[in-house]
């Protein structure tokens, strides 16, 4: 664990005394959330958090926030969830020291408005092959010239016609703040899909090598050295250390890893595939560009707003000198240093070995309705990781870094990533490990599907709040590793598809309770926390509630537990199944000198196994060796976990161990029916009061159906498959319904496409030819409408 134990000691993480002072109160409003930090608080060992609107005489109560201390400064942390954007809000806060209460002064906010993407007065219109001086729609000017001429500022809108533009390399350094009233905004122009393309297609010949008729080489295109990103046709080549076995037991010429690639240095660019695919007869592309726009921000105010621009092939490093600290520099499309209020929406991201950075740090953006694509997600956690082990010979092992995330963040505060699509993409959401504090960040509606780690949130977050997420077969859903600080939500999210993927046998590997000889896999899980024991007492929490996880691959899991890692979790209303095999699995349980401390909260939770002769969890007793214990029982987990580990810190209470009956475990919607056990059967959890009926079901979603008398369409009743989808999607309605008119909506809800489906017989849309990205259908009745989220995705 590196530098670990340095930085605990350098934040002071554990509970200290603090020092008498006056209470303060500071509310940090998104747009459907709070944050609440107190500070002041003295003796203080509880807190109590209410809140309304403004216009209410009624006071809800928010779930208790948790006492930290940062930077040796004791504080609480809290969150109120589901709330209204735009609205005025009043939060009450009482501190207890014992039995005592003491309420502080009620303070005001109001949450925030989505943001506005119009041009300002001051419109610069460019083109791909614009010339003019005068920037007007009929005579456009040349955007790279515009951005010389130091006249992109505060209060100018940049408008981007239609075409493809070759220009990168933008740089924005800020001497004072823009506001609200005076933003940059770089926008598509009316009816425009402006393409910023950072790649050049290679025209040379191909040479096939004398001893290997599918290895090729050609000279390294002028800009191109090093990059990372090379296409064969639509297919994204893996960069390959070096083109012979030598220092790396990984080389081109034997693809070890099974997967087609290349190897490229100063001077050459090699090809091979495991078809034997010549590249004289395909296009192939190799990235030329490090950066589309840095903004040194000098701790002041952009309000950039960017939307509707499309952005790709950003993958040439920049290489330090041998013996630098670092060896290179990634290319990322955006580079925000130390910049606040920045906005970007309905974007597309292809093909980047980084898409959008933030660092130094940076406050107040907002990631909504965007498409992050790339193929890295799905490789193997060989290919990932060794692509950052660094030789310093041959020059090709060099800046080959893919383990790279769509959003980068270190030391942010007040984000929102909304509606997004995160496909194939390394990670989704990544933070460094043990530097770079973030804090109140809202994750929600956004699918991550095929990626390494969905929600990277390892080592140091506050107030991270992540609901209402679709995770489909990612390595990890969640990476929390380990949870420093905290608190850190998880609400209504669904992760289905977890699935083994192949391995190295030099790299780790899934080592289950027999030897293992050949089959070198890694296992998919939806919750991981395994970088190690980071020893007692460090504060913050991990709270689950109402999430769906679900698997049929024998290498998915829930979550894998490793040592003494969910000291300090909570699980509440969550269910787990799987169609084949166990949800969970334990690595190292008994290793009772660290896992003393080992800590399971788990109250109202499903656990099932659709396979009646598969246990719901498997516990291995040390790590490297093969006694391991299975548990049949939802009821006997807490004490078969408490008498392996030695630990009096498992609690688990009101299980049951029931089929939920899933309308579909395939199409991604994972609804209930009306007749499953699971609707009603959870506990209110002070805070979350967006449940259905009497008391909230088990899982992600809630049942639509309020009781017999219920007349009109239910979203349990609707079947969208596949989704997500590359072409058509079908619409089945399984009710007594006849005739419903459907509507087809874009990500900005316009409608798109109109259709009436009748009971029973499927409806196919054609999304072919589609942007990718999300879409609702929208299900309209006299009684009232459903509507469901579709992913497109692919061609």
């Amino acid at each position: 664990m590196y530098n670990l134990i340095k930085k605990i000691a350098f934040l002071t993480l554990f509970f200290v005394a603090g020092r008498a002072q006056a209470q303060t109160v500071e509310l940090t409003p998104l747009y459907n959330t709070i944050g609440v930090k107190v500070t002041g608080i003295g003796a203080a060992d509880s807190c109590v958090v209410e809140y309304r609107v403004v216009s209410s005489a009624t006071w809800r109560l928010g779930y208790n926030p948790d006492k930290i201390a940062i930077n040796s400064v004791d504080q609480f942390r809290g969150s109120i969830f589901m709330l209204d954007e735009n609205t005025a809000h009043e939060v009450r806060v009482t501190l207890f020291t014992g039995g005592a209460g003491n309420v502080l002064p009620i303070s005001q906010t109001m949450t925030l408005n989505s943001p506005v993407f119009a041009p300002t007065a001051n419109v610069k219109w460019v083109s791909p092959t614009g010339s003019g001086t005068a920037y007007t729609e009929a005579s456009p000017g040349n955007i790279t010239t515009l951005f010389n001429s130091g006249q992109v500022t505060c209060g100018t809108t940049v408008l981007f016609k239609d075409g493809v533009y070759n220009s990168n390399g933008f740089a924005i350094s800020l001497n004072s703040s823009c506001t609200e009233l005076t933003p940059i905004v770089l926008m598509a122009a009316p009816g425009a899909a402006p393409i910023f393309d950072g790649s050049t297609i290679i025209t040379t010949t191909w040479t096939p090598h004398p001893s290997d008729p599918n290895l090729y080489s050609t000279p390294t295109p002028v800009g191109t050295s090093h990059s990372n990103i090379c296409l064969l046709g639509s297919a994204v080549l893996y960069p390959y250390p070096e083109l012979n076995p030598g220092l790396s037991p990984y080389s081109l010429d034997a693809l070890n890893f099974g997967h087609d690639g290349f190897v490229r240095d100063e001077s050459f660019i090699w090809i091979k595939t495991q078809a034997g695919v010549n590249p004289t007869d395909s296009v192939v592309r190799v990235s030329k560009a490090y950066r589309f726009l840095t903004i040194y921000g000098g701790n002041n105010s952009a309000h950039l707003k960017v939307k509707g621009i499309e952005f790709r092939y950003f993958g040439r490093p920049v290489l330090n000198p041998f013996g630098s600290p670092i060896d290179s520099y990634s290319a990322t499309v955006f580079d925000f240093r130390n910049v606040h209020h920045i906005s970007i929406d309905s974007c597309r991201f292809v093909y980047n070995t980084n898409h959008i950075s933030f660092s130094d740090p940076c406050t107040n953006f907002t990631i909504q309705h965007s498409f992050f694509k790339h193929e890295a997600g799905k490789w193997t956690h060989a290919m990932i990781k060794k692509s950052n082990d660094y030789l310093l010979l041959p020059s090709s092992a060099r800046a080959r870094s893919i383990e790279t995330p769509a959003i980068f963040m270190d030391e942010t505060k007040n984000g929102v990533v909304r509606n997004n699509v995160f496909d194939g993409v390394n990670s989704g959401v990544e933070s460094y490990f043990d530097t770079g504090f973030n804090e109140e960040i809202d994750i929600y509606n956004n699918t991550f599907m095929d990626n390494f780690d969905g929600v990277e949130c390892d080592g140091l977050w506050s107030n991270l709040r992540v609901w209402n997420n679709e995770f489909i077969r990612p390595m990890a859903g969640i990476s929390a590793a380990p949870p420093l600080i905290g608190p850190r939500y998880f609400y209504r999210n669904v992760f289905h598809g977890m699935q083994g993927r192949r391995n190295e046998s030099d790299d780790p590997f899934f080592i289950a309770c027999e030897p293992v000889v050949s089959n070198y896999m890694g296992q998919g899980i939806g919750i991981k926390t395994n970088s190690g024991y980071a020893g007692s007492g460090i504060p913050g929490n991990l709270y689950f509630f109402n999430n769906t996880f679900h698997s049929s691959d024998t290498l998915g899991f829930a979550f894998t537990s490793w040592e003494a890692e969910w000291r300090e979790a909570t699980f509440i209303n969550n269910t787990y199944t799987h169609a084949v095999s166990h949800p969970f699995f334990y690595f190292d349980l008994a290793n009772t000198p660290v896992n003393g401390n080992f800590q399971l909260t788990s109250n109202y939770e499903n656990y099932y196994s659709y396979n009646p002769m598969s246990p719901i969890a498997v516990v291995k007793e040390i790590h490297g060796q093969y006694d391991c214990n299975d548990i049949f029982l939802a009821s006997s987990l807490q004490d078969s976990l408490s008498l392996i580990s030695q630990s009096s810190n498992v609690l688990v209470e009101n299980t049951v161990q029931v089929d939920p009956m899933f309308i579909s475990t395939t199409s991604g919607g994972f609804e209930l029916t009306n007749a499953s056990p699971l609707i009603d059967s959870g506990i209110e959890i002070q805070g979350f009061y967006d449940y259905i009926g009497i008391r909230p079901d088990i899982g992600a979603k809630e049942n639509a159906f309020v009781g017999v008398e219920q007349i009109g369409l239910t979203s349990a009743e609707v079947l969208v498959y596949p989704n997500p989808t590359s072409g058509f999607v079908s619409v089945l309605i399984q009710s007594s319904t006849s005739s419903i008119e459907l509507v087809l909506m874009n990500s900005f809800g316009q409608r798109i496409h109109e259709a009436q489906v009748t009971n029973g017989l499927p409806l196919e849309i054609d999304m072919n030819g589609r942007p990718n990205g999300i879409y609702f259908i929208e299900l309209q009745t006299e009684q009232g409408k459903v509507v469901k989220k579709v992913i497109k995705v692919g061609s």
